[in-house]
C-alpha cells in the first residue's frame, strides 16, 4: 500500500495554519498544485513533525543545505523534484498519523531503528522513492498487527 492524496490532505489540514491554500482532495488536485509549486510552510511543518532541523530536510529532499535556505530567504516555492519528494514525505507522515496516531509518537518512531527496515531508522529513509515505500508498508503492517 502507499500514501495516497488523503494521506496527504489529512497531514496539511492537521497543520491548518501551515497550508496557507486550498489543501487538495485528490491526486490529480495535488498533481496541479505540485506543478505550481509547494508552500514552503508545509517544508517547516514537515521538518517539525519528523524534529529534523531545515539541514537535514534539505538531504531528504536530496538538495543542498545552501540551495533550500536560499529558497527560504527568497520565499520561492518548491517545484519540481523537490515539491515531488516533499509530497512523498508527507504522505508518509500522513500515514504515520493514522497508524501511531500522536505527533510525538511518529517523531519518536521515524527516529528509532526499526526491525522491519533492517535495523534502519525510518527517516533515514524517506530520501528515494523505495525507502519511502518501505516505510509505509511497515506502517501497515503495523496497523493490521502483522509487524515483523
Amino acid at each position: 500500500m502507499s500514501a495516497t492524496a488523503e494521506d496527504v490532505s489529512r497531514f496539511l489540514h492537521s497543520n491548518r495554519g501551515t497550508a496557507r491554500f486550498r489543501v487538495p482532495a485528490t491526486a490529480l488536485q495535488f498533481d496541479a498544485l505540485l506543478r505550481k509549486g509547494l508552500a514552503l510552510s508545509v517544508a517547516d511543518a514537515a521538518a517539525s513533525h519528523l524534529g529534523v532541523p531545515r539541514e537535514r530536510l534539505a538531504r531528504l529532499l536530496r538538495v543542498s543545505p545552501s540551495t533550500l535556505e536560499r529558497r527560504f530567504k527568497d520565499k520561492a516555492d518548491l517545484t519540481g523534484a523537490e515539491a515531488d519528494a516533499l509530497y512523498r514525505i508527507i504522505g508518509v507522515l500522513g500515514v504515520a498519523q493514522r497508524v501511531l496516531v500522536s505527533e510525538d509518537n511518529v517523531r519518536s518512531w521515524m527516529g528509532r531503528p526499526q526491525p522491519g527496515l533492517d535495523g534502519r531508522a525510518p527517516l533515514d529513509l524517506l530520501d528515494n522513492a523505495a525507502g519511502t515505500e518501505a516505510v509505509i508498508l511497515l506502517l501497515e503492517q503495523i496497523y493490521h498487527g502483522i509487524a515483523p
